[in-house]
C-alpha cells in the first residue's frame, strides 16, 4: 500500500513549501509520498464561491489521494477537522501542527482582518521591508528561495481575504455540535508544535480542546517554529515518516 500524506497548507500555501522536505525524503531513499491538497484560489486556481465548496474540493483530494496521515498545518488544521464534521477522513489520522482552531474567534489579529486589510497585508509582503521583518522573526535559518517561495504564495492567493470572512464564530458553534454529537469523529488526532512557533501558541490547542471536550496527544519540538516542513525539511520529513509507521 502506498504510504502518502495529504498536506493541508495554511492561508496563502504553495507547493513550493514542501519541495525541500520532498528533496530530503527522496535523497534518503524514503518511499513516503506527500501529496499537496490543492485548494481553490490558491497559486493562481479559481476561488471557490463558498467555504462549503472550498471543503468539497479537498475532500475530493482526500478521495483521491487515499492518504495513510492527513497533517494540517494553520487553517489547514480547522480545515481537517470540518472534514471531519462532514463524515471525511474518518480512520485516517490526522496530525495538528501549529493549527488555526478556536482561538481564531479572540485573536485581535483575525478581528482587524475584514474589509480591505487582507488585501493590503498581502501587498506589504510584497514589499523588501515587510519580507526582512517577517523573516528574521518567523523564518530563520531558511533558504532565500524557499522564503521567497513563501511570500509570494502569500501575495498571489486570491482567496486569502475569503477566510477572515469564512472562519468565524457560526462557523465554530456548528463545528462543535456536529463533533461532539460524534465523539468518534475526533478520534485518532494528535498535535505537533513548535517551541519557537511565534504564530500560533498552545493556548490555541488549550480553547481548543474546551470547545470539544477533547484531548489530543501533544507533541512539541524544541527547534521548530511555525514552518518546520522549512526550517527543518529532514527533520520534519523523519517525524512524518515515523508517524506515518
Amino acid at each position: 500500500m502506498a504510504r502518502r500524506v495529504l498536506f493541508l497548507g495554511g492561508n496563502g500555501h504553495c507547493a513550493a513549501r514542501l519541495r525541500p522536505a520532498c528533496d530530503a525524503l527522496a535523497a534518503r531513499g524514503s518511499d513516503l509520498e506527500l501529496v499537496d491538497a490543492k485548494y481553490p484560489g490558491f497559486e493562481g486556481r479559481a476561488r471557490a464561491g463558498s467555504l462549503d465548496e472550498f471543503l468539497t474540493a479537498i475532500e475530493a483530494e482526500g478521495e483521491r489521494a487515499q492518504p495513510s496521515l492527513v497533517y494540517g498545518t494553520g487553517i489547514g488544521g480547522l480545515f481537517a477537522l470540518a472534514l471531519r464534521a462532514r463524515g471525511a477522513l474518518r480512520g485516517t489520522p490526522i496530525v495538528l501542527q501549529g493549527a488555526v482552531l478556536w482561538g481564531i474567534e479572540h485573536r485581535r489579529f483575525a478581528r482587524v482582518m475584514r474589509g480591505s486589510l487582507p488585501h493590503l497585508l498581502q501587498l506589504a509582503l510584497r514589499t523588501p521591508f515587510a519580507r526582512r521583518r517577517f523573516r528574521a522573526k518567523h523564518l530563520a535559518g531558511v533558504e532565500p528561495d524557499a522564503a521567497r517561495a513563501l511570500f509570494d504564495g502569500y501575495a498571489r492567493c486570491a482567496a486569502f481575504r475569503d477566510f477572515f470572512r469564512w472562519l468565524r464564530a457560526p462557523l465554530l458553534r456548528s463545528l462543535e455540535r456536529e463533533l461532539r454529537e460524534d465523539p468518534r469523529s475526533l478520534e485518532g488526532i494528535e498535535a505537533w508544535w513548535g517551541e519557537r512557533d511565534r504564530v500560533v501558541g498552545l493556548d490555541e490547542l488549550d480553547c481548543t480542546e474546551r470547545a470539544l471536550g477533547a484531548s489530543f496527544r501533544r507533541t512539541t519540538f524544541a527547534e521548530w517554529g511555525h514552518y518546520p516542513m522549512l526550517e527543518d525539511p529532514r527533520g520534519w520529513g523523519e517525524e512524518l515518516d515515523r508517524a506515518v509507521a
